[in-house]
Order: structure tokens, then sequence, then C-alpha cells
């Protein structure tokens, strides 16, 4: 049986996860555990992807104090390492972030379903406590393409010259001080948590809003 010649495999539109650790993790989280629990005990909260969990208004950098903000710096300085304007001039930039942020306590039993996060660019999660995980409450992010790419034969996948088996989900173990980010097109969900106690995370969206452009000189 011929092979082909001169084989080659590339990889096109890979999607971008980014991992992370914010420094002197412990330090930030015990302000932001009290901080949220705090809130919790004051505010009934909203439901969106939430089940059986609370989630806060998505006003987390008004009252998250400074520890918030420590999250929310490192979290744009990580995404904006990935970022590139095409049609900037002069290095002028032309696009700042909006961050909308929140807070969720899930207690045993809570999960999200899948959504994505549409309006926003990137998309992140910071682990404030994994609750006891137990190998439970991951952070699953799923292949854009699925299921169009199992509708014909379920059974059947791409490997990569390696080997490596294409795979329609990517599952995160939530850890203190891991900081997790995606685009915010990227469906994604967190699987039932059976930890022994609650899990305490943060969910942030960056909006990219133009920049003011600078008044011109009067003639």
């Amino acid at each position: 049986m011929s092979e082909p010649e001169n084989l080659q495999v590339r990889t096109l539109f890979p999607t971008l996860v980014l991992d992370a650790t914010i420094p002197d993790a412990a330090s930030v989280n015990e302000g932001l555990r009290q901080t949220i629990m705090k809130k919790k005990s004051e505010d009934p909260g909203i439901n969106r992807s939430n089940f059986n969990g609370w989630h806060s208004k998505d006003d987390l950098l008004a009252w998250g104090g400074e520890e918030m903000k420590t999250v929310a710096v490192t979290a744009i300085e990580m995404c904006n390492k990935f970022t590139h304007d095409a049609g900037m001039k002069d290095d002028q930039p032309r696009y700042a972030w909006s961050m909308q942020a929140w807070a969720n306590v899930s207690p045993p039993g809570a999960s999200n379903q899948y959504h994505a996060h549409p309006g926003a660019f990137w998309s992140a999660v910071y682990y404030v406590d994994d609750g006891g995980t137990n190998d439970s409450g991951y952070l699953v992010l799923q292949d854009p393409r699925f299921p169009l790419n199992k509708m014909t034969v379920p059974d059947l996948t791409v490997q990569d010259a390696e080997g490596n088996k294409e795979r329609t989900e990517i599952t995160v173990l939530p850890k203190p001080g891991r900081l997790i980010g995606f685009p915010s097109w990227l469906t994604h969900g967190v699987r039932p948590h059976k930890g022994t106690h609650d899990r305490i995370s943060i969910a942030m969206n960056l909006i990219a809003v133009p920049v003011p452009k600078p008044p011109q000189n009067a003639a």
C-alpha cells in the first residue's frame, strides 16, 4: 500500500486557555473569603447558570476590596499578554477593558449549567476556596465544534501526529489561587461539587470598550 510523501500536519485555530496562579494567594483568599461570605449573609444574590449555589450581582469590583483589585489586575495583565489590536497605530491603544465580576459560593451538590458569555472578549475564573474538592466540581471547557464532529460516527475521533486523541471537553480542577482565562465564546460549565464545605470562586468578564479620542487642538 502506498503512503503519501512529504506529509505535514498543521494545527489550525487553537483555542487559548490561560492557567496561572495569583501571587500571595493565601493572604488574598482570606480577605476575599471574609468579604464574600459577609456579602452572602446580606444579599440574596441572583440566579443565572448556578444550580443550588449563591451568585452575587456582577458588581464585585465595587465591594471586593483590595484583594479583588489584585485578582482583577492580575487577570487583565494575563489576558493582555495574549491580546492584539491589528488596527492600532503609533502604539496608541484603541480599546480598554471594562470588567464585570461576581462571586459564586457553591455548597456540596451545587453546579453550573453549560453557558457562554456573549458581549465579552475574555472570561476568567479564580478560586478562593476549593471546598475540599474531593476530586469534584471541575470547570468543564467544551470543544466549540461539539457535537457536530460526533454526529456521523460517534466513536471515531481525530488524533494528531503524536497520537494524541481529540477530546470534546477539557476539565480543570479547582485549586485555591488558580486563575483560568479563556475566550468568552467558549462554552463551559461546572460539574457538581462533592467536597466537604462551600467552594468559593470569582468569575470575570473583560469587555472591550473604545478609548475616547483626545480632543483636537483648535486652529
